[in-house]
């Protein structure tokens, strides 16, 4: 009696992990079938993820709609030196960290990559599709996005990829403390484009930067943080 307890005790929560994971692309309705069933199912009897499903459908409600097509080649070209910084910082400061989620991700099925260098190559991929459409979104002298919950209007001004492991919980956390407004996002990177006021955006920015839930932070305004 007792192992069948435990067995679907942890059963349980490994959904609820799982869920988490997937409420904000579940609240965008980019989820697979099969996974939109495991959420449903999962909501129907889980107070805490019913909560942030809430959270997250408030932000979706206060998103703007793009109303104008991303420059992405100018936002390329914006981005690759930020990424270099961020590559040549984690060289010197996070390399074991670094490689070892490399490793993970590309050993996700149990067998190493035929070509390390393949694998790299791809990561950097990854990162700069997840990043680039962020980079192109309108600055703040354009009009099309708004603070949410106002009637002013607003750009982003940071970029943040969030690590896989940071909970929902931990984000309204990071977002509180900040005063920081989430405009757009997730990407399949956990990328999120933020919102903060100018005249604390180098504090906010050294902030986020000390969330261990935070992988990268990246300013997007004309003082970019180093």
């Amino acid at each position: 009696m007792n192992t069948k307890t435990n067995q679907v005790h942890q059963s349980d929560e490994s959904d609820h992990s799982q869920v988490q994971d997937l409420l904000p692309w579940y609240a965008n309705n980019t989820l697979q079938a099969d996974e939109q069933q495991l959420v449903r199912a999962h909501l129907q009897t889980c107070t805490a993820c019913q909560n942030d499903l809430q959270w997250q459908q408030k932000l979706k409600a206060g998103e703007p709609a793009a109303s104008t097509v991303p420059n992405v080649d100018r936002a390329l070209a914006r981005l690759l030196p930020k990424l270099d910084r961020q590559v040549q910082a984690a060289k010197v400061n996070n390399t074991n960290n670094f490689m070892a989620r490399l490793w993970t991700l590309f050993t996700a099925d149990g067998k190493a990559p035929a070509r390390w260098g393949m694998a790299v190559m791809a990561a950097q991929t990854a990162v700069i599709v997840g990043l680039v459409a962020f980079m192109a979104l309108p600055r703040q002298d354009d009009s099309s996005y708004r603070v949410l919950g106002s009637g002013e209007r607003s750009s982003g001004n940071i970029v943040v990829v969030f690590k896989p492991e940071t909970t929902v919980k931990d984000i309204q956390r990071i977002m509180s403390i900040n005063d920081a407004r989430i405009i757009d996002g997730p990407t399949v990177t956990n990328a999120y484009l933020l919102n903060v006021d100018d005249s604390r955006l180098e504090q906010s920015i050294r902030e986020l930067r000390s969330e261990a839930g935070i992988e990268l932070v990246e300013s997007l305004g004309s003082g970019a943080a180093k």
